[in-house]
């Protein structure tokens, strides 16, 4: 009895595992269109004559760990490099020169900064650095969006 009921379960054992699901799946007649939306529009800027400066310093430990900019400006300066590479930590010389810009951009009451020049003065100290940017520039002031 034993044997047979031995031989049942390795027999239902071996069965469930021989066979498999299959799943088959057809969706005729689908048919999923591309979409494309198109966006343009244009900015006006107001440019004020007067160049403005601002400048900001950020201290950096290890090249990992910086400090010394609370406020900064993310993409209001116009003529910028856009960059594509995936970083886990900025580059403290982008936040010395984006504090750079905020603060030249408040000082102005500006949205952005047109036409930016950055001067950027870099002490390394091998583990420690201090990097002090100064941003001049023609302030910009956004007026409607066409």
């Amino acid at each position: 009895m034993k044997k047979s009921l031995l031989f049942v379960g390795s027999a239902l054992f071996a069965s469930a595992i021989l066979s498999g699901c299959a799943t088959q799946n057809t969706s005729q007649g689908a048919y999923a269109p591309e979409v494309k939306v198109e966006k343009s529009y244009e900015a006006v800027i107001q440019k004020q004559d007067k160049a403005v400066a601002g400048d900001a310093t950020v201290n950096c430990l290890f090249g990992i760990f910086t400090w010394g900019v609370s406020n900064f400006a993310d993409d209001a300066f116009v003529m910028q490099q856009n960059s594509n590479s995936f970083s886990l930590t900025m580059n403290p010389a982008d936040v010395a020169k984006r504090g750079a810009t905020y603060n030249a951009c408040a000082n102005a009451k500006s949205d952005m900064l047109l036409g930016a020049k950055y001067v950027v003065d870099t002490k390394d100290y091998f583990v420690f650095k201090t990097i002090k940017c100064t941003a001049t520039g023609f302030p910009g002031v956004l007026q409607a969006v066409k």
